[in-house]
């Protein structure tokens, strides 16, 4: 009986969190971006079809947070079809291969996935990726600034902790409470509950939890 509570407990935060990622708000701007498409590929784009990065034919631990969800599915298309659009529009010139230039993204992000033994902070960071790629891609209607940032990775060494977040450059925090991006801004960084907060030249970034970050001992300022 314990189990089976358990069990709904984790399902019913994995549910909800699933139905958070994308709000009625912005389902609605992304059905009517791909009206008339299914949720597999898209086949009204002018130079050819592009495939959904989240194949639901193929087993990889993307296709299994997405596939069960249509929202997040279309979502993910949505995605494939930007990073194209991206491309094209940088560049002024038309992609060779629709069948595989999404292919090097869409292995990154399964290994980014890959490496949360946690399905939930799995699908947070997916949401965050999938958001923050979509505003940098599109804007517009997609614009998107997130209030929480995510570490993709980290790397303790002697002195504190690497993390790489998504889209900011890399930050290093000191087992002293400095911080110091690979840009050369220069700042201090706290724990928080479970999250923690980087200073940097006076911008203040928000993360959530990261179990390297939280081996050092930096509280907040009193």
């Amino acid at each position: 009986m314990i189990k089976l509570l358990i069990y709904l407990v984790l399902f019913s935060i994995s549910t909800q969190l699933k139905a958070s990622c994308v709000t009625d708000k912005e389902y609605e701007v992304i059905s009517k971006s791909l009206e008339g498409s299914n949720d597999e590929y898209y086949d009204k784009y002018p130079y050819g079809r592009i495939e959904n990065i989240a194949s639901c034919k193929e087993k990889s631990v993307l296709s299994d947070l997405v596939c069960d969800n249509p929202r997040l599915k279309k979502m993910l298309l949505l995605l494939s079809i930007s990073e194209i659009y991206a491309y094209e529009n940088a560049t002024h010139t038309p992609v060779e291969d629709y069948s595989t230039y999404n292919d090097d993204f869409k292995e990154q992000l399964n290994y980014i996935l890959e490496q949360e033994k946690d399905k939930n902070i799995a699908m947070r960071k997916l949401c965050h990726i999938t958001k923050t790629r979509l505003s940098d891609n599109l804007g517009g209607d997609f614009y998107y600034k997130p209030e929480v940032h995510e570490v993709i990775s980290s790397k303790l060494n002697s002195n504190g902790v690497i993390i790489m977040p998504w889209l900011l450059p890399e930050i290093y925090l000191g087992k002293s409470c400095d911080a110091l991006d690979s840009t050369k801004r220069k700042g201090k960084w706290y724990k928080t509950d479970e999250q923690f907060i980087v200073e940097l030249n006076g911008e203040i970034y928000k993360f959530n939890h990261d179990n390297n970050v939280f081996k050092l001992n930096c509280e907040p300022p009193k």
